[in-house]
């Protein structure tokens, strides 16, 4: 009979330590993805093979939940991107490859391009991102007016990106979050 509850409670242990190991892999695939940069668009920022860590849940969308104070059921949308925030996000033309690039234009903005300054809503931004005016572009673009749950996205290296100028606006659906921390390489 000894030999049988020794051996229960270990099968229990066991069972109790591949619960949590599962519950860990499953939390830590819900809310962290490795991403690979890949190119030099976002160049001074970020360099082709860099390694960084996306937090999936920077940004999550209409999640129902209930008000118990006042028994009301709501959504909340924390989807709140924010104009120079750098996105990973799933391209529009191939859903299977990701990119990386900074917010530029929000829903409801009016993006224009004028000999590589950025206008939006009919006013210069600030780009205190770049180190020098060696990554701007001197193209000119638009204007275009983003529809909502869309942002429109560039490079940080404007000479060299695949960006919104290309292909268009991103729709909100496709961004899977923000890098957060570079992993490789070691750097000081």
């Amino acid at each position: 009979m000894k030999y049988l509850l020794k051996t229960w409670n270990s099968l229990v242990e066991i069972s109790e330590s591949i619960l949590i190991g599962l519950l860990f892999f499953m939390a830590l695939n819900l809310t962290l993805q490795n991403y690979v940069v890949r190119g030099d668009s976002m160049v001074p920022n970020y360099v082709s093979e860099q390694r960084v860590l996306v937090l999936k849940f920077a940004y999550i969308k209409n999640i129902l939940t209930k008000d118990i104070v006042n028994n009301n059921s709501y959504y909340l949308q924390p989807f709140d991107p924010r104009r120079g925030d750098i996105v990973v996000f799933k391209y529009p033309a191939n859903v299977n490859r990701k990119f990386v690039k900074r917010i530029i234009g929000l829903p409801g903005d009016i993006v224009l391009i004028k000999n590589g300054f950025i206008f939006v809503n009919n006013i210069r931004i600030r780009e205190p991102y770049l180190e020098s005016d060696k990554y701007r572009g001197y193209d000119n673009f638009g204007p275009i007016t983003v529809d909502s749950d869309h942002i429109f996205v560039l490079g940080d290296n404007r000479r060299v990106s695949n960006d919104s100028r290309n292909w268009g606006l991103v729709s909100y659906d496709l961004v899977i979050g923000k890098p957060f921390i570079t992993y490789w390489p070691l750097v000081d």
